[in-house]
């Protein structure tokens, strides 16, 4: 009796292996696969600031240079003298501005930090994986260098793909691909400087 449900099992087992491996892998199977998006964390920061008299603003004009925020928001009166002044410094750095809730003389910075994690490149042992996908960490080192060759690493959640200058090479590069050039001129050696020299000597 014992015997017969252990063969029972052992070609259920077999049956459902043949199965899985005549069905296509699921898409969960190749999530979170080294790729370059794995590797990128988001954090978000606030720090409000005073902006109440002209010592307030130096210090906020010394916290700009040293730390550029994402952008800001103004919790001030435009009309009053140091908060038009903090106004001045955002617009000087080009950092989006918006207004928030005048009335207690203060700033709030907004930082949208993007850090690149370095991969663990060990290999991870998965006896479950019926698909015989890759490991999660293979590739994961050449993704992290890729990641890490990236400066601005705002790059790549706000991408600026179509900036003034890029756009403008751009259709200058289309410009001058479709502009009809002058045909150039064979070169001659009567044309040449020294023969003309000669010519002229004689």
């Amino acid at each position: 009796m014992d015997s017969n449900v252990t063969a029972r099992s052992v070609l259920f087992s077999t049956a459902l292996l043949l199965v899985a491996a005549c069905m296509p892998p699921a898409d969960s199977a190749y999530r979170n696969r080294g790729t370059p998006e794995a590797l990128i964390d988001i954090s978000s920061e606030v720090v409000s600031l005073p902006v109440g008299d002209a010592l307030a603003v130096a210090d906020l004009k010394n916290w700009l240079n040293r730390d550029r925020p994402t952008r800001a928001e103004l919790n001030c009166v435009s009309s009053d003298k140091y908060c038009g002044e903090a106004k001045k410094l955002f617009e000087k750095q080009n950092i989006p501005l918006a207004h928030g809730t005048p009335g207690n003389q203060t700033v709030t910075l907004i930082y949208e930090r993007i850090l690149a994690r370095d991969c663990n490149p060990s290999y991870v042992d998965n006896p479950h994986n019926f698909y015989n996908t890759n490991h999660a960490a293979f590739g994961c080192a050449v993704s992290a260098n890729m990641v890490q060759h990236v400066t601005n690493k705002q790059e790549f959640v706000n991408p600026a793909l179509s900036d003034d200058p890029s756009a403008v090479r751009g259709v200058n590069d289309i410009r001058r691909a479709y502009t009809p050039q002058p045909p150039t001129v064979p070169y001659t050696v009567g044309d040449s400087l020294v023969s003309k020299g000669k010519t002229e000597s004689e």
